[in-house]
């Protein structure tokens, strides 16, 4: 089986360039599905507080973790939002940008009833196979669990990029199985699993250090217009952080499902034109 080679600065060019020319119809769905879920769960959370102990004294992580999981849990509602509004968005922003009918918002908007329940099952298919190496860990010794830990992380790791098409696969190839589109997500990354796996690990860490230099200066201007503005500025502002985060990462999921599902015909045909 022939095996095409990913081309990731292509990749970007063509995330980008999508995102661009579609940008009204993409920041309609991402702001209904993606930034309104974000913000209510950000004003939620950031509203609260988490007691770190005395000043000075070293913070108790399992009192901290008990308070960060009660906090979790009293905005299960706020989770639940975002949860639905991500299913619906990764549908929803997939097809816009994939689809090479160029389906209108009411198209795929139409398609979300029937494929909700495969995306779901797909993500909690995937969410399980790759969380289960620390699951099993857990069940070992604590000496053996820490060796173990060396291991887990690069194979969570490597089983996250062979499923990162599994969602693609039922939104754009009209597969309606799970089982398949984890199949064949799994054929499609194969030769290319490590150049995705640099390629979104430089994408997620720049990501993170620019969101932090930015939400640093952001933060300060907000503080100084009060408390009020500062929770509600900060909410708005990391929703809209994620929000771009997760649209890209869309768009670079069809970009690269484009390149790997393309045959060499398809692909040779495209070089000249």
């Amino acid at each position: 089986m022939h095996h095409n080679k990913l081309d990731m600065g292509r990749a970007w060019t063509q995330a980008t360039g999508m995102v661009g020319a579609n940008r009204d119809l993409v920041g309609v769905l991402a702001g209904v599905f993606l930034f309104l879920p974000l913000f209510v769960l950000m004003v939620a959370l950031t509203g609260s507080s988490i007691d770190f102990g005395p000043e000075g004294a070293e913070p108790d992580p399992e009192r901290i973790a008990a308070q960060i999981n009660a906090l979790l849990l009293a905005n299960w509602w706020a989770l639940l939002l975002v949860a639905v509004g991500q299913i619906c968005a990764s549908i929803a922003i997939l097809a816009l940008l994939g689809d090479p009918g160029r389906p209108t918002v009411r198209e795929v908007l139409a398609r979300l009833p029937r494929l909700v329940l495969p995306v779901l099952g797909t993500q909690i298919l995937v969410g399980v196979l790759t969380q289960l190496p620390s699951l099993l860990a857990r069940l070992l010794p604590e000496l053996a669990e820490a060796a173990a830990s060396l291991v887990i992380l690069p194979v969570t790791m490597y089983l996250t990029v062979k499923f990162s098409q599994a969602i693609t696969v039922i939104v754009l190839a009209g597969q309606r199985n799970p089982v398949e589109a984890m199949r064949r997500s799994w054929q499609l990354t194969r030769a290319n699993s490590f150049r995705l796996f640099a390629f979104f690990a430089m994408l997620v860490f720049l990501g993170v250090v620019i969101g932090l230099i930015v939400s640093l200066v952001i933060g300060l201007v907000f503080a100084a217009l009060g408390e009020r503005v500062a929770l509600l500025g900060n909410a708005a502002f990391y929703a809209l952080l994620m929000t771009v985060f997760y649209t890209l990462a869309y768009a670079l999921t069809v970009a690269v499902y484009r390149q790997l599902s393309q045959s060499p015909a398809d692909r040779d045909a495209e070089l000249f034109e």
